[in-house]
């Protein structure tokens, strides 16, 4: 039997499967009694409590308050101030103790023989699956979980399996679409397909929606095998974006996308938000979704791939067998193989644990000593922080602090320091009714990061990278560059394919030892990202870094610090946020010139605590007044920039 006549008879089951349902299962309505109003093209995130919440800056919604648990858990952050957890968030203390307890006292085989020590193990792995399933809010009896190297090791496991099922297709491709959010690993993807028309870059919600009404195919084949995938939260600027796509596709009433599956990128959304509203429904939820753990506990440094039960069989097609995944193979005499995951497919004997799609998927023996420590993790987590909805309302409004602290920052001649990046599209943004001070700290629709360019007083561009060592020197720990996320860069700076490639020309490559600025452009953002232990002092203590590093022109220049320093260094540097917070300015409308060439007159004899727009460089002087006259406020004077010579990293071609 063909691997497509498998695949038809499989698809067959899981419809079957469905309709019968499970007399544990809630009831649900067919796809048919859904309407289209169930699955809103605008709609992000829908959150099971309240995610417009704000907290006072002395309320904590942990048990106990988060100064105390980093007291208590995390005491090896006390030597600088880390603003990189969407690189990976740090470990509790109590986590790494237990996890050692537990190797010191127990006695772990591979679970692949079976004596007692492997049995244990192989235990102690099924119980972790679940545990971590659950915690996700994945119901075992829909999903599976394939544990992996990390996201990124899930994304290509997928990729695979499309690759290898296309061969069997009449164009000997599949189709490919991607958000122009994904991270480099969703976008490497496309390599995997052949032809000019095989895969397509979203570039904006607006052409995703436009694809899935119908409106527009990208050279699609209607009904032909094909992967959409893009992420939960762009991991360059924190923004989330839609969940309803997922939904609507796989109940496209065109059958246009019947064969089209759905891979969700949930690496940067997991860490500080709740995932059981991405799975709570299987009928709506992603085919395939990637997730790397450390990402949300610190440790241990694993990843996985949940499936979807009903659409998992799909991966069982596969070419490739590791160890432990096959229950017969002929290596001589002929070359044939039985996979654990097509047999399990087949029967659909088990809901979870041993026998399940991840036992034909996971090549090789199991992590399972780091898999202990998931375990520990899990349960450690969830008693330091009570539940991720706690720490999604923590982190949304420690972001929303930082982005007004950073907004607020202007020179004495009325240039911002700061040029935040967030969607890209701020007509939809505006269309939507939404003010971007309305975006940080709704956790619908942002996540707990901020990416940010660095101005000069004169309106040119300070290098990322700079800033970055600036910042290192200070003990204050982010990432400045590309940070893995080609198409956010590109929308986010406003590059045009041209530009992308006079910088390649240039000599510029992603990493640290690239050209940060190049005709006055930045090729990179600086980004600084918050997780579940992070403070209120941390905030501070960065702005109050920006405060004085840039905006006051009579402090010292601050040398490398001694880590011995580092600790007195930041308490000493409090910041006063009166000093900088939102302004805009008072004068008579024909006379705002005057006060923006009168340098700090700008700010007038009284300043409002109210926002104020950031605005990028004008290429010549302009009022930015937007309505200001009007009102009796300054307009703000934007500066012209001056051409750039070769410094450091900066560059002009």
């Amino acid at each position: 039997m063909s691997r497509l006549n498998i695949l038809n008879r499989l698809s067959k089951k899981g419809r079957e499967r469905r309709a019968v349902g499970t007399t544990n299962d809630s009831p649900r309505r067919s796809s048919e009694e859904k309407t289209s109003s169930e699955y809103p093209a605008m709609t992000s995130i829908n959150f099971p409590f309240s995610s417009n919440k704000r907290l006072a800056l002395a309320e904590s919604p942990y048990d106990k308050p988060v100064e105390k648990i980093r007291k208590e858990e995390y005491a090896h952050m006390n030597n600088g101030v880390y603003l990189d957890h969407s690189g990976t968030t740090i470990y509790a203390q109590s986590t790494v103790k237990r996890f050692a307890e537990k190797m010191t006292s127990n006695l772990y085989g591979n679970p692949h023989s079976a004596n007692e020590p492997a049995k244990f193990a192989g235990d102690m792995v099924d119980s972790v699956r679940e545990k971590t399933l659950r915690f996700l809010g994945a119901d075992p009896r829909h999903f599976d979980l394939v544990f992996v190297a990390n996201a990124t090791a899930a994304i290509k496991l997928v990729a695979d399996c499309f690759r290898d099922l296309s061969e069997q297709t009449r164009a000997g491709t599949f189709w490919y679409g991607y958000h122009r959010d994904a991270h480099t690993s969703l976008v490497g993807v496309r390599e995997l397909t052949k032809g000019p028309h095989s895969h397509k870059c979203f570039e904006s919600d607006t052409e995703v929606e436009d694809w899935i009404e119908g409106s527009n195919s990208f050279g699609q084949p209607s009904g032909s095998l094909a992967l959409f995938a893009y992420p939960g939260q762009s991991n360059l600027t924190g923004r989330r974006l839609p969940l309803s796509w997922t939904g609507r596709i796989r109940h496209d009433r065109t059958k246009r996308l019947r064969n089209t599956y759905t891979l969700l990128d949930a690496a940067a959304l997991a860490m500080t938000s709740p995932m059981s509203y991405v799975f709570e429904d299987p009928e709506t939820a992603p085919d395939f979704t990637c997730v790397s753990f450390y990402k949300i506990f610190g440790f241990p440094d694993v990843g996985g791939l949940i499936i979807r039960k009903d659409s998992g069989h799909i991966l069982a097609l596969r070419k490739y067998f590791g160890g432990g995944t096959v229950n017969m193979v002929s290596a001589v005499g002929g070359a044939w193989h039985v996979s654990k995951g097509l047999e399990t497919s087949n029967t659909h004997e088990s809901e979870h644990g041993a026998g399940g799609l991840h036992e034909g998927l996971e090549d090789g023996t199991l992590p399972f000593h780091s898999l202990l420590a998931l375990g520990e993790a899990i349960d450690v987590h969830k008693e330091l922080f009570g539940s991720m909805e706690n720490i999604s309302v923590h982190t949304s409004a420690l972001v929303r602090r930082l982005y007004q602290g950073m907004k607020g920052m202007r020179y004495d001649n009325g240039q911002p320091l700061c040029k935040i990046y967030h969607s890209g599209e701020e007509d939809l943004l505006l269309e939507s009714g939404r003010k971007r001070d309305d975006v940080y700290g709704d956790a619908r629709v942002q996540g707990a990061t901020v990416a940010f360019n660095v101005f000069r007083e004169d309106g040119t561009y300070e290098s990322y990278a700079r800033v970055e060592k600036m910042a290192n020197d200070r003990g204050i720990y982010v990432r400045s560059g590309g940070v893995c996320n080609p198409g956010g860069i590109f929308t986010s700076l406003q590059y045009e394919p041209w530009m992308l490639n006079r910088a390649k020309s240039a000599g510029h490559h992603c990493g640290s030892n690239g050209l940060s600025i190049i005709n006055e452009l930045p090729t990179g953002v600086v980004r600084a990202s918050l997780g579940a232990m992070s403070t209120t002092q941390d905030v501070q203590t960065f702005l109050s870094f920006l405060r004085e590093s840039f905006l006051e022109k009579d402090g010292p220049a601050v040398p490398a610090a001694k880590k011995s320093n580092i600790k007195k260094r930041r308490h000493q540097s409090q910041p006063h946020f009166d000093g900088f917070s939102f302004f805009t300015t008072t004068a008579a409308g024909p006379d705002s010139n005057a006060a923006a060439a009168g340098g700090r007159a700008i700010m007038g004899e009284a300043t409002k605590r109210t926002a104020t727009s950031i605005l990028p460089p004008s290429p010549t002087p302009t009022n930015a007044s937007c309505g200001q006259e009007e009102r009796g406020e300054a307009a703000v004077l934007m500066m012209k920039p001056r051409c750039l010579e070769r410094v450091g990293s900066a560059v002009s071609v």
